[in-house]
């Protein structure tokens, strides 16, 4: 016994257990028939291949090719649900209709040239159409697979797998046929032992899918790509055929003018292939000719979505939306307009640029007649060829961008890779997606604006702060003049005004600097003070003898992090307020203590005190001021200032016992503190 022949009754053997495994299932289905037809059909075609002695050439061709034909219809069959639901009759006659039409005439041309078939095999236009029908095989089981949801691609894979197998070795085995012009007996001889190990694939298949009710749906991606593939399967049965002629009419040189042929032609399929004209013009031929909904809302809708969320390196926002209006379109390039100014007045100006070129200084007043065109917002404007708007250039569209009823810019779009006729479905898509990006680009100029509005109030808040000590410095200075009078000859006075003097103008320089624009604070970067230090500076500058100051430091040294002239204008103004509040016998008492990591400041007066109502609802609300010269910002900016440096500013205090002001600061390290000496 041959190998053919001991593996084509193998294969026979195989596929009647899967027979008989079929048609044992419950509950037996439509598809459990096709499927036992199919097997039936292939243990009829390796029987018949096994004897073909006997029963010659005909009935081997004729039932392979049958056998093809019935895994094709019950692919098909799978598939019709979703051919029928969506799409237009157009479509279900390309999709259905080619194979089976394919089918006929391949069962033709095997019954035609049947005494030839025992003596010289099969015709180059049997392997041609064998190649056709092995291709329609392979589209439709991407399609099952494609358009099967993916929780059910577990029902699916193993037939996917097992047909898949089948029609590509097939392909395979009659393209090296139509190539070197005969079929291997190689090949040939593995062709039963490759359907043997598909079996267990079908088999399983039978097992998950007992009622066969499959969530397919289809989508004019799938589509596409299907046509694509048809299309490049055709041509490339045609490139084959033709180098076939070639190297049979080309004597001497006729394999060289094949292989050069071939690979020139896979070439150019595989620039057309690549060509973004030649897929917006299949794109726009599929939705045209075989969907009654010329867009996938959901693909669309989606693509839109990745285009605006998918930030790459150095790519605004704008930019983002111009390209994923464009995209819906085919457009190569466009344009973003925004008004420069709120209200009516004011003009559109283009701010972001794709893939186009505006000249330099365009824009388009408010008022004009093509912003009028818009309709408030609810048309779209399309030039035609040769008939583009001057201000605006290359125009193609112009979509406007409406939020609450009001135009807030528009999108101008150059004009797609290959010639669309827009619908009413695209006007529709093309304000649902303006719209949301709209929304997107409003959001984002009025997240900048707030960002603009916190940086003025920031800087509102330290020209507060900076006024605030102004005047502590302007104090000083008429306190020079006034004095100067009295003892203006005195040489120690003409010393101290000249220091005094001195410091004031240092000051008055280190608050300019902390009005500039980007002036920032980081905390991580301001060295250690010696807190104590800075403490007893502050009391020995006082020359005020309207309250004696009593000092008592627990510590000798105690290291913060605050710079050093915030400390010092934080505890000379708790200073101040306890001198105005006490009485003329008082005492001001001021007291540095070490706590649990901390660094507690206690500056204690023997003033009328006050209302606990007082400190939460009065104290710290800046611009208000008990004092009719005060500017009610130095409690705030104390507070401020201490918090700043992750501290905290307590007040203890009652009506008639004083008050305590207490500034808690966190230590910088741990050995920060040591002991008065």
């Amino acid at each position: 016994m041959t190998v053919a022949l001991v593996s084509a009754l193998s294969c026979a053997a195989v596929y009647t257990a899967l027979v008989i495994l079929t048609l044992s299932r419950r509950p037996f289905t439509r598809e459990s028939g096709i499927v036992a037809g199919a097997c039936t059909l292939t243990v009829g075609w390796m029987l018949s291949a096994a004897f073909k002695d006997v029963v010659g050439g005909a009935p081997v061709a004729v039932l392979e090719t049958a056998q093809t034909l019935a895994w094709i219809s019950f692919l098909a069959y799978l598939l019709f649900p979703t051919l029928s639901n969506r799409p237009n009759m157009k479509f279900r006659l390309a999709m259905l209709g080619t194979p089976f039409v394919a089918g006929v005439a391949v069962l033709v041309a095997d019954v035609i040239p049947a005494q030839q078939l025992a003596a010289h095999g099969l015709t180059e236009a049997q392997i041609i159409g064998r190649e056709v029908l092995a291709i329609m095989g392979l589209l439709l089981v991407e399609n099952l697979y494609r358009n099967t949801a993916a929780k059910q691609h577990w029902n699916i894979v193993p037939l996917c797998i097992a047909l898949g197998g089948l029609f590509a070795y097939q392909l395979f085995l009659y393209s090296d046929a139509l190539l070197f012009g005969w079929i291997s007996d190689v090949f040939a001889a593995a062709r039963p032992v490759v359907d043997c190990l598909i079996a267990p694939f079908l088999a399983l298949t039978l097992f998950r899918n007992r009622g066969w009710q499959l969530d397919l749906r289809v989508s004019q991606r799938v589509v596409l790509h299907s046509l694509t593939l048809i299309a490049s399967g055709v041509l490339l049965v045609a490139i084959v055929t033709v180098a076939t002629l070639l190297r049979d009419s080309g004597g001497e040189w006729g394999r060289v003018v094949q292989v050069t042929t071939l690979f020139g032609s896979l070439l150019v399929l595989a620039t057309v292939i690549s060509s973004g004209s030649a897929k917006a013009r299949l794109k726009y031929l599929v939705s045209r000719n075989f969907f009654a909904l010329r867009y996938d809302y959901r693909v669309e809708w989606m693509n839109f979505i990745d285009v605006l969320s998918v930030r790459e390196e150095g790519e605004d926002l704008k930019r983002r939306v111009v390209q994923a209006i464009a995209n819906v379109v085919d457009s190569p390039g466009g344009a973003l307009w925004l008004k420069d100014a709120a209200g009516d007045v004011g003009q559109f100006v283009p701010v972001t640029l794709y893939n186009t070129r505006v000249a330099l200084g365009t824009a388009e007043p408010a008022d004009s007649a093509f912003i009028q065109g818009f309709r408030g917002g609810r048309w779209i404007q399309e030039f035609h060829q040769g008939k583009s708007y001057a201000a605006l250039g290359d125009c193609w569209l112009a979509v406007p961008l409406v939020v609450q009823e009001r135009v807030l810019g528009f999108i101008t779009l150059n004009r797609p890779r290959a010639p669309v006729a827009l619908n009413w479905e695209s006007f529709e898509l093309l304000r649902a997606l303006a719209r949301q990006a709209a929304s997107y680009v409003a959001e984002q100029r009025l997240g900048q604006q707030l960002h603009d509005s916190r940086r003025f109030q920031e800087y509102a808040k330290r020209f507060a702060f900076v006024a605030h000590d102004i005047k502590n410095l302007a104090a000083q200075l008429q306190m020079i003049v006034v004095n100067a009078k009295r003892h203006g000859d005195n040489p120690d006075f003409r010393a101290d005004a000249f220091l005094t003097i001195e410091n004031s103008v240092s000051r008055m320089n280190d608050l300019l600097q902390q009005l500039r624009a980007n002036q920032v604070a980081e905390a991580d970067g301001i060295p250690s003070i010696d807190a104590v230090a800075v403490i007893r500076r502050v009391l020995a500058a006082r020359n005020d003898d309207r309250a004696p100051i009593r000092m008592a430091m627990e510590c000798g040294t105690a290291l913060v992090r605050i710079d050093q002239d915030r400390l010092s204008s934080a505890l000379t103004h708790l200073l101040d307020n306890a001198i105005e509040a006490s009485p003329p016998d008082g005492t001001i008492a001021v007291t540095a203590q070490s706590r649990d990591g901390k660094l507690v400041i206690d500056i204690a007066d023997e003033g009328a005190g006050m209302d606990i109502e007082f400190i939460h609802s009065q104290l710290f609300r800046p611009f208000r001021s008990t004092k009719s010269n005060g500017y009610g910002i130095g409690a705030y900016q104390t507070r401020d200032l201490v918090r700043a440096a992750g501290g905290e500013l307590e007040v203890v205090s009652a009506p008639g016992a004083g008050t305590t002001m207490r500034v808690i600061l966190p230590l910088a390290k741990e050995g920060a503190v040591s002991t008065a000496a």
